[in-house]
């Protein structure tokens, strides 16, 4: 999570490219869901233009997170091993209530949570 032009993207495409590279090749597969998956009919600045569309936004994204997550779990209970999936959501996420249902969500499955938030000076996000 993190306030817009912060790196969440990028932090999320390093994670998934070293999370797949680990050595302990404990996870295998990595599912970013962001506003491009979520709500392909629309631009990022669409899904924000006022509340109503960062209301659906939001909905859409949490639908998706629950999904990947709901068939990562599935896939774990299959196989009865750890979870080798990790699902990503790059959004962003600045809401703590509407974090809380993303970890319930995850707990509700058996799966692991984190939040990892991005700083960056309000300059340089300026600049962006």
């Amino acid at each position: 999570t993190g306030h817009p032009c912060v790196g969440k993207s990028t932090f999320a495409l390093k994670l998934k490219e070293r999370a797949l590279k680990h050595e302990s090749k404990t996870i295998r597969h990595v599912v970013i869901v962001n506003e491009q998956t979520a709500c392909p009919d629309q631009t990022i600045a669409e899904c924000y233009v006022d509340s109503h569309h960062e209301k659906s936004t939001r909905s859409a994204l949490k639908a998706q997170f629950d999904r990947e997550v709901a068939k990562a779990a599935s896939c774990h209970k299959k196989t009865k091993n750890d979870s080798h999936t990790l699902v990503i959501l790059d959004s962003l996420n600045y809401i703590k209530g509407y974090r809380y249902e993303l970890h319930c969500i995850s707990k509700a499955v058996g799966e692991r949570h984190g939040v990892v938030w991005l700083l960056n000076d309000a300059t340089v996000a300026k600049q962006w």
